[in-house]
């Protein structure tokens, strides 16, 4: 029987707790994941993973069993919001593939690859210090190591990291859904001045859909007059059944851990979902967090130039997609239908594979275990 590295308490059962849960284990720590609701339900919508999740998900051994949700192949363009197309692109054009599926499968991917006896459902954590204890409404438990996956609104990071200040509000309403038919022919993303929206096609025939908008828009019937096929995706949709909200993000911590707690997956960066990354990056977390435990300071070294690099791509990308002036969106549509497909695809694919393409598990020769 392996000898237990020592005892790790997760706080949040979703992607970043999972995945920690996951690649804890396999590094040999008795793990214990508190979820504060009583089952894994239907929470939230789409998801997607590139090429750097992918990865992060063979390492966890689940890689095969994800990838049956590759998207294939197809056409895909960006356009404005008269029609007008801006690029033409294809899904490979991602390079490594992309996946995109329904956040609830693939927490019951994860979850399934987690013994049942490691998690506590219907587990209210009140209370957390650095010295590694975990207050619950039945009790105290003491761990080696602590790891705060408990979402933007994170109480942990409250608590310990409180000159953070309040999760930051952007004013940016976003409306998510997923329709139960195949995608149509006319998949990609649609960019206006106000607001942008997206149609991605996901394995079992259906398809995933997005939009976000800046003031002073605050309501779907913005995008009934954009081009096919948005209106018929908003039409098609059982009101109850979007999930809708403000974006939020916090400012990134300059350190990412403190005495035995550490934070990963939105508790730690928390950011607007313009490159798709937050399921993404947690699941890196996880495997890196893993790694470097119980050097959190290692840990935080190797993430955080990249996890505020991606915030600050996430803050600024919605210049491009909806900046808010007529002028900006008209130089934005001329400049990007003058340039040639193949030079945008090359442009895509250089963007892509230096933002997302390149992240590897940091080798063991780069994670020198120390003293936390």
């Amino acid at each position: 029987m392996r000898t237990s590295v020592g005892r790790a308490g997760i706080v949040g059962g979703g992607i970043a707790g999972l995945g920690a849960a996951i690649a804890l284990s396999q590094a040999g720590w008795e793990v214990t994941v508190y979820e504060r609701a009583d089952r894994f339900t239907e929470v939230g919508a789409g998801v997607i993973l590139s090429a750097n999740a992918l990865r992060a998900l063979d390492v966890l051994g689940l890689g095969a069993e994800i990838r049956s949700h590759l998207i294939e192949d197809r056409p895909g363009t960006v356009r404005n919001q008269r029609g007008r197309i801006l690029i033409n692109a294809r899904i490979d054009d991602f390079v490594g593939g992309l996946v995109a599926m329904h956040r609830a499968d693939l927490i019951s991917i994860l979850a399934a690859a987690v013994p049942h006896e490691q998690v506590r459902l219907g587990a209210e954590v009140v209370r957390v210090d650095e010295q590694g204890r975990i207050e619950t409404l039945d009790g105290t438990a003491q761990y080696d190591l602590v790891v705060a996956a408990d979402g933007v609104h994170s109480r942990v990071r409250a608590a310990l990291w409180p000159r953070l200040g309040p999760v930051r509000r952007t004013g940016i309403a976003a409306w998510r859904w997923i329709l139960d038919r195949p995608a149509p022919g006319n998949v990609g993303v649609v960019w206006g001045r106000h607001a942008e929206c997206g149609v991605v096609p996901m394995a079992g025939d259906r398809t995933m859909c997005f939009a976000a908008a800046r003031p002073p828009v605050r309501s779907l019937d913005h995008f009934l007059d954009w081009p096919d096929p948005v209106p018929s995706l908003i039409a098609a949709v059982d009101p109850a059944r979007i999930v809708t909200g403000e974006l939020l993000e916090i400012a990134v911590p300059q350190q990412l851990w403190r005495g035995r707690v550490v934070l990963i997956g939105d508790a730690a960066h928390a950011m607007r979902p313009t490159l798709g990354q937050g399921a993404c990056l947690a699941l890196e977390d996880a495997v890196v967090m893993a790694d470097c435990a119980p050097d959190l300071a290692r840990y935080s070294a190797l993430r955080r130039r990249r996890v505020a690099a991606m915030s600050i791509v996430s803050r600024h990308g919605m210049r491009l997609t909806a900046p808010g002036s007529t002028s900006v969106a008209a130089l934005r549509d001329l400049a990007t239908s003058a340039l040639p497909d193949a030079a945008a695809v090359r442009l895509l694919r250089a963007a892509n594979t230096r933002l997302l393409g390149t992240w590897e598990r940091p080798s063991r020769e780069t994670i020198v275990v120390g003293e936390t």
